[in-house]
């Protein structure tokens, strides 16, 4: 059994988890990761809890989360033997989900081989409704409790809404599809060109919020679209690079105003 009383230098410890000595200054300088201890020479000295706290870290930034984030997943109060039995039940999900998806793309390249026929219904296995519990779930532990407020309030405000979560997805296939136009056509964050669709884009998260979409909102919505490795999977499907550009233009429009949605 490994004792309590082990210690390692700064050196040592980015050795060992493959992580650089000046990522781990950087985690101590955020207050993410500080050292157990500095000795009389000034290294600084981890253990086995640090070591611990530093594999939990590198877990959550496997799967995109930003270090604003994993700050406040760490700073809750709660345990990481709890943390870390949800973060697996999420990955176990997410294994789940990753592997329908292969079953599809398989009877889909059949299907276009033309080696079988595929039924209308088969092409969209992987995409089910169970999806939506995992994104509230994630929401929750990220944001906080008062995210599950925010979602309640939202379903509310779908279900009042003409036509529902089809016809909001219908309004924001639009939306993205001339997001889409104007990044291929080499529009950069803040240009004038693009105060119209953002109108529309942010006024168009307050239906499905069913409150206001302030600046504040947002661009905090730019940062989920960042850190969430699904998002970023939607939008480069959409086009290559553009999730990086459609978070940095929200970001710059919301620069711009302090108003509430149209």
């Amino acid at each position: 059994m490994t004792t309590q009383s082990e210690e390692y230098s700064v050196g040592q410890l980015a050795r060992l988890s493959g992580v650089s000595v000046r990522t781990l200054h950087h985690y101590d300088s955020i207050g993410l990761l500080s050292p157990a201890h500095t000795a009389s020479n000034g290294y600084r000295i981890y253990g086995r809890a640090e070591a611990l706290r530093l594999q939990e870290i590198l877990f959550y930034r496997d799967v995109g989360m930003s270090l604003g984030e994993i700050t406040t997943i760490l700073s809750k109060p709660s345990d990481a033997l709890a943390r870390l039995t949800r973060h697996r039940a999420r990955l176990v999900q997410q294994v789940a989900r990753t592997s329908k998806a292969i079953d599809t793309l398989d009877l889909t390249i059949a299907h276009l081989k033309g080696d079988r026929d595929m039924a209308i219904e088969d092409l969209y296995q992987p995409f089910a409704p169970a999806k939506q519990a995992d994104y509230e779930a994630w929401l929750i532990e990220t944001y906080g409790a008062d995210m599950a407020e925010h979602i309640a309030a939202s379903k509310q405000a779908i279900a009042e809404v003409t036509d529902g979560l089809e016809g909001l997805m219908v309004k924001l296939r639009d939306v993205e599809a001339r997001l889409v136009e104007a990044y291929e056509a080499d529009h950069q964050p803040g240009a004038d060109e693009l105060v119209v669709v953002l109108d529309e884009h942010r006024a168009l998260m307050g239906e499905f919020w069913g409150r206001e979409c302030d600046a504040a909102a947002y661009a905090g919505l730019a940062d989920m679209y960042l850190s969430h490795p699904d998002f970023v999977a939607r939008y480069e499907r959409l086009s290559p690079k553009f999730s990086g550009w459609l978070p940095a233009t929200m970001k710059a429009y919301a620069g711009t105003f302090e108003a509430p949605c149209p």
